[in-house]
């Protein structure tokens, strides 16, 4: 009985200890962390004040900028496998360091998987991989900040990747600039500075260019130009590597002064200082050389299309006369010729010479072409070509359009050789003059863009049938 008395006399004294304890232990606790003693507070306190902590294999610390309103974060990785070494601004505005962040964290992420899937890939090997984030800031007009943060990322010693991530915004009120704001939100002007890019590229690059990415990353839309930065009065726009050409070209960079721009930038990103010569050259009225390309026959799915597209490099305009039967086939062509700004005539159904036909079917011929026309692009032919020019009264009474002919026959429809296209040009060649070829022959496709470069050398202008004959009225 004494025993069983002594037993709960000690459980009853140990849970009266225990319980002493754990509640001195809680209030000394409460205590040193309100005078932050505590070795967490340190931590939060050392992190705030910009001074180093080290999270086990993690080194994070800020430091100042050249810019009173910029701080530069520095951290780094010591993970002997996934080692990095990043720089990244951090601004008083709270939604550019929230797009900051969420940039570094993918691309953190991206890193990693992209060390995993090699480890997995090659489990023998003890190659590690580098990440480097290097930074460079720059103002403009006292108004705007241009960030610039370039990825550096290497899986083995071997394969390494360069990408871009650029922020301009104002330095005031913190408002990201877009390049639809850059350009006056003016899609005209975009257009223009993706053909400037485009050519520079291909310029520069050139073997090491993939024609299609390069076509693809530099039409004119607006996703296409969100890495820009404005350094010393130039706007350059970033490329990743392997973007557009072979990964060992490198990132390539275009970069453009702002006062040859100044003609499509909005106002508060002109420069004071005037170029001479401007992306939009002013052209003197009624005094230029001029000549009207035309194109028979087609259009042919794969070299009216190459012609289209040796025209847009030049920023030459062209009239196609276009054979009816070969519209409803190629649809999607005809929309795109039209919607370049080039001009569509009519060239019959089926090519017909019209002198042997009868003014019914004369009309039919025309008609029939005139309405696969409209349902394709909405607007009728404005202009009319005879097949071998082939005409007399009985012909052109039928015709509610001008007919137009030619002043200059390549003969490429029977010399069918790209390199004897030029000399018939150049033997020819007049102010106004009327170029007869034909959008069917793939010597035509390949000899053009010599003609092209000729004309332009000579300082002449390929305008439409329409606008020539407008000027000798």
């Amino acid at each position: 009985m004494n025993n069983d008395r002594q037993e709960k006399r000690r459980s009853w004294v140990d849970y009266v200890l225990v319980s002493s304890i754990f509640t001195l232990t809680v209030l000394i606790g409460i205590f040193i962390f309100t005078n932050g003693d505590s070795k967490f507070q340190s931590t939060i306190s050392a992190k705030t004040k910009g001074e180093i902590v080290n999270d086990t294999q993690k080194l994070l610390s800020e430091t100042k900028s050249e810019y009173n309103d910029i701080q530069i974060v520095t951290e780094t990785s010591e993970d002997p496998t996934m080692p990095y070494s990043l720089y990244y601004p951090k601004t008083k505005f709270e939604h550019v360091n929230k797009e900051i962040s969420q940039y570094i964290t993918k691309s953190k992420e991206n890193y990693f998987n992209a060390v995993r899937l090699y480890k997995n890939a090659h489990p023998d090997s003890d190659a590690a991989g580098k990440y480097q984030l290097f930074l460079d800031i720059n103002e403009h007009n006292k108004n705007y900040y241009s960030v610039v943060l370039k990825n550096k990322l290497t899986v083995d010693q071997a394969n390494y990747d360069i990408t871009y991530q650029t922020y301009l915004f104002n330095k005031h009120t913190g408002e990201l600039v877009t390049a639809y704001q850059l350009f006056d939100q003016k899609t005209e002007n975009l257009e223009v500075f993706a053909k400037y890019v485009k050519n520079q590229l291909t310029k520069n690059l050139n073997k090491s260019t993939y024609t299609e990415k390069l076509n693809k990353s530099t039409d004119p839309y607006w996703k296409n130009y969100k890495r820009l930065a404005i350094i010393n009065d130039r706007l350059v726009v970033y490329f990743n590597s392997g973007e557009i050409a072979d990964p060992l070209a490198g990132a390539p960079t275009v970069i453009v002064p702002l006062s040859y721009l100044n003609p499509i930038l909005e106002d508060s990103f002109k420069t004071v200082t005037l170029s001479k010569e401007t992306i939009i050259p002013v052209k003197p009225s009624g005094t230029g050389k001029r000549v009207a390309l035309t194109f028979d026959d087609g259009p042919h799915e794969k070299i009216t299309r190459q012609i289209l597209n040796t025209l847009k490099k030049y920023d030459a305009k062209a009239t196609f006369f276009m054979v009816g039967r070969r519209v409803p086939n190629n649809t999607k062509l005809v929309k795109d010729i039209y919607n370049s700004g080039h001009e569509i005539g009519n060239h019959t159904w089926n090519h017909p010479k019209l002198t042997s036909l009868t003014s019914k079917q004369v009309e039919s011929q025309i008609t029939s072409t005139d309405n696969s026309i409209y349902k394709a692009i909405g607007q009728y032919p404005t202009v009319f070509r005879p097949p071998y020019g082939a005409k007399n009264k009985r012909v052109t009474d039928v015709i509610d359009v001008p007919v137009v002919m030619w002043t200059i026959d390549t003969l490429d429809w029977k010399q069918r050789n790209a390199n004897k296209l030029l000399p018939m040009v150049k033997k020819n060649l007049h102010n106004n003059a009327i170029i007869l070829m034909h959008d069917i022959h793939q010597s035509t496709a390949d000899g053009l863009d010599s003609v092209l470069a000729y004309l332009q050398k000579e300082g002449y202008e390929c305008v439409t049938v329409s606008e020539i004959l407008a000027s000798q009225k």
